[in-house]
């Protein structure tokens, strides 16, 4: 279009050179996000390496000036004009007014003139390679001189529908392996007006010459940083011929090495010892000389509980049928709970690490999140409060069948001495062993598994100090590990999002723990009409805190969109004691069901069912997802002494009636979120103020939305355990024994999968393209890897520490060792 104004004779010479520079302008990729020209570095001091490096990299700035003031001054057809002669001021040859045209832009501040080079292919090639966003012109009026004058921003910033993307990536593979190039990622973080307060992660790759150092292309980045408002960056160039980065050892990598060479010498060492003493002729000589076999009993329970075949063969066991009154829909509860936990993850960890580059097809005003079907994505928030009621229910009726019977337990004494401190101490080695081993894993070698990737050490996300491995391997967590095992670390500040961000829910699960005993000794000691009033004042108490702290805080109930610009995730989603209503809901299932098997009409009684770990006899204590019967449950069954849920055509309607309201419940406080996504922009949905809910709907869903779950869980749940008619839709889904092997992963997996989901998602040399195929997709996959690795961490650690808890307390307790797996 410039020339063919440039042949109609509509524009002056002065009008080309003024449109050759905003050309000029548009083209360089750190011009295209400062919206100006970075002037040529001038030759100066240095070695001839620097000197060289600066002469490439003004020839390959003012390449695009050059490219269009060549096309401009190449035109016979303006050359020829009358006008364009006159102002040049040749009335000679077409190659004489070609130099004075070029001579006449260099006179105008371009980087032209007639002796400078074309802009080579290399140069142009370099160019294309590096991150290049859309420019959007806007032309405003000049206060001063009243004439309008043009405004350029990156697109993403030119409206409000959803998070701009401050991340320019280029061509990363083209540019290391093309000739005398290098590919440069600057790395920085700047303010999002159109978000509100949030830091967003700022990533450009520029395509250099190989004749710049990192140092180089860090000072000639400084014009645009300072522009761009980069509060800081980093430049990381990569090279076809870098070599393989090398590992950087630490005595923590190396204390580490030896703990995990340890833990395969006991595992082959254990299957060894298992395989021989299964052994025809071993057994023989073991009959033939049992006081040997004593004297080594220690050994060979320690070994044994170490062995593949036997661990192996602990996995594969299933549990027989449970009669009339059956737990079995807990196994498929805890497994596609979990996996909901990874549907959400697979979605928002990508906000957190590597980014979306349109990140609007995910978050309001336009995105996924306003349509009612997506709603099951963030509805894995509700996953996590069936871990608590899943803790809370078994975790209270371990321990009234453990004070049944042994009453002196409820003494002063008992409950000082043994019955607290014993269930203390079994949940935090269950659970603290296996979760201890990855701390070390990802405080060590994790951060090497992806070094070399251009996003691995890269600060990129949503928030400013999120990444790829800084997100799980970092000095925060170098420095407060202690916490996570203490079960602390979502109560100290700056603490909660840098050390395995994702085990809050651990410490508040711990924590809430800490109440089953005393309410236990309260409903036991005091009364059970004490204990009801008791745990209902708990559970008010925590709805009422919660709609006070957003009431106060004037919070966006949301924990991705409260958390942009709020503080919902540290105030309210990550406090245990704003979690509490589906515990404390939980605990209440189990008083109802022991109520019932007592002395209720159902006339049903409890009995016990032996489980693979003997600790669990010790003091059983059940827990929710992450440990499947994990701290060692005691697997309480209820058994029917009259025969299947029995009764009239109205107790049965009553029971489809009530499963039908406890699945309207769940369903509610899942999908109606939906309505509050829909804004007029992004930062409406993260004020209270301005979002579509009104302030006291806000109040209402976050200060019920807990406990409205977990009742309509107890509902659907109470029914599946009676088997109460129109249930066998659930029973037999979630009751198959199909879900009994994964479901003993499930703590492994937990704990394990964002460590999956950073690997694979970092691994890439761009952001991430949403699309509903790649996130079902990405789901399959990763569910699938998360849960191989789970089952190796379980063989290999998981099930040989929940052996070694059982024969230290058997050992406490005087009971037998035998037999651990």
């Amino acid at each position: 279009p410039l020339q063919q104004r440039c042949i109609s004779g509509s524009v002056s010479l002065v009008d080309v050179a003024i449109k050759v520079l905003h050309v000029g302008q548009r083209v360089p990729p750190s011009v295209l996000v400062l919206g100006g020209v970075l002037t040529a570095v001038a030759s100066g001091s240095g070695t001839e390496g620097e000197r060289q490096c600066r002469a490439d990299l003004a020839a390959l700035k003012g390449c695009s000036t050059r490219i269009a003031a060549q096309t401009a001054c190449s035109s016979t057809l303006l050359l020829n004009k009358t006008l364009a002669r006159e102002i040049l001021g040749c009335d000679g040859s077409l190659s004489d007014c070609h130099r004075k045209c070029l001579d006449s832009l260099g006179s105008l501040g371009l980087p032209v003139n007639s002796t400078t080079a074309d802009c080579t292919v290399q140069q142009q090639l370099m160019k294309q390679y590096s991150g290049s966003p859309q420019i959007v012109v806007d032309f405003i009026e000049d206060p001063e001189s009243g004439l309008p004058r043009a405004k350029m921003v990156p697109s993403t910033l030119a409206t409000g529908a959803g998070v701009p993307s401050f991340s320019y990536f280029g061509d990363y593979q083209r540019c290391i392996y093309g000739d005398g190039m290098q590919y440069c990622l600057v790395d920085s973080s700047v303010s999002a007006p159109a978000a509100g307060e949030l830091k967003l992660a700022a990533l450009m790759g520029l395509c250099r010459p190989r004749s710049c150092s990192e140092a180089a292309i860090h000072d000639d980045v400084a014009p645009l940083a300072i522009q761009a408002g980069f509060e800081e960056y980093t430049v990381d160039c990569h090279r076809s011929d870098d070599p393989l980065p090398e590992v950087e050892w630490t005595a923590g990598k190396e204390v580490a090495l030896g703990l995990f060479a340890a833990i395969a010498g006991l595992v082959v060492s254990g299957t060894a010892w298992d395989l021989l003493r299964s052994s025809p002729r071993q057994s023989q000589a073991v009959a033939a000389d049992r006081e040997a076999v004593a004297a080594k009993s220690f050994l060979g329970s320690f070994l044994q509980a170490w062995s593949l075949s036997r661990n192996m063969t602990s996995f594969a066991k299933t549990r027989p049928d449970d009669g009339e009154v059956s737990f079995a829909v807990l196994d498929g509860l805890r497994v596609l709970s979990t996996l909901w936990v990874i549907l959400g993850h697979t979605v928002i960890w990508p906000l957190l690490s590597v980014g979306y580059e349109n990140t609007a097809m995910i978050l309001p005003p336009y995105g996924r999140l306003t349509q009612l079907w997506f709603q099951i994505v963030p509805g894995g928030y509700f996953a996590v409060d069936t871990f608590f009621w899943l803790s809370g229910m078994l975790g209270a009726r371990a321990l009234h069948a453990k004070v049944k019977n042994s009453p002196t337990l409820l003494s002063v004494k008992g409950f000082c001495l043994r019955l607290y401190p014993f269930a203390l101490l079994t949940r935090w080695l269950r659970l603290s062993l296996v979760y201890a081993f990855i701390i070390i894993f990802t405080q060590t070698w994790y951060s090497e598994l992806g070094k070399g990737g251009l996003l691995w050490n890269a600060s990129t996300g949503m928030s400013h100090g999120m990444g790829c491995a800084s997100s799980i391997d970092n000095d925060t967590c170098k420095t407060y590990w202690w916490s996570n095992l203490l079960y602390i670390n979502n109560l100290i500040p700056g603490q909660r999002v840098g050390c395995m961000a994702w085990t809050w829910y651990l410490a508040c699960d711990m924590q809430l723990f800490l109440l089953v005993p005393l309410l236990v000794l309260i409903r036991e000691r005091v009364g059970k009409m004490a204990g009801w009033v008791i745990l209902l004042l708990l559970i008010v108490a925590s709805c009422a805190a919660n709609a006070w702290v957003i009431w106060n805080e004037n919070l966006v109930t949301d924990p991705v969109l409260g958390s942009l610009t709020g503080s919902f995730m540290e105030d309210v989603y990550e406090v245990s004691w704003m979690r509490a209503q589906p515990y404390l809901i939980g605990i209440g299932c189990a008083w109802l069901l022991e109520a019932w098997s007592v002395g209720g009409s159902s006339g049903v009684g409890f009995r016990n069912t032996s489980l693979e770990d003997r600790g669990s006899r010790v003091l059983g204590v059940a827990s929710g997802p992450p440990e499947p019967l994990l701290a060692g449950a005691t697997d309480l069954h209820l058994q029917s002494r009259k025969g299947r849920f029995t009764g009239s055509c109205t107790s049965a309607f009553g029971a489809v009636l009530l499963q039908i309201l406890s699945f309207a419940l769940m369903c509610l406080v899942v999908f109606v979120p939906v309505t509050r996504y829909r804004c007029d922009t992004l930062q409406d949905c993260t004020h209270a103020d301005a979002a579509p809910w009104p302030m006291y709907i806000n109040i209402l869903y976050g200060a019920f939305n807990h406990a409205v779950w977990a009742l309509g869980m107890s509902g659907l749940m109470m029914l599946c355990f009676y088997r109460a008619p129109g249930t066998c839709w659930v029973t037999s889904t979630l009751g198959s024994t199909f879900w009994q092997q994964p479901m003993k992963l499930t703590y492994s997996a937990y704990l394990v999968h964002p460590l999956v989901l950073v690997f694979f998602y970092c691994q890439g040399d761009s952001s991430l393209h949403y699309l509903d195929a790649t996130l079902i997709g990405n789901f399959f996959a990763f569910s699938t890897v998360v849960f191989l690795v789970a089952f190796v961490i379980w063989l290999a650690v998981e099930k040989p520490m929940a052996n070694l808890c059982a024969i230290l307390l058997g050992a406490c307790t005087g009971r037998s060792s035998s037999n651990v797996a």
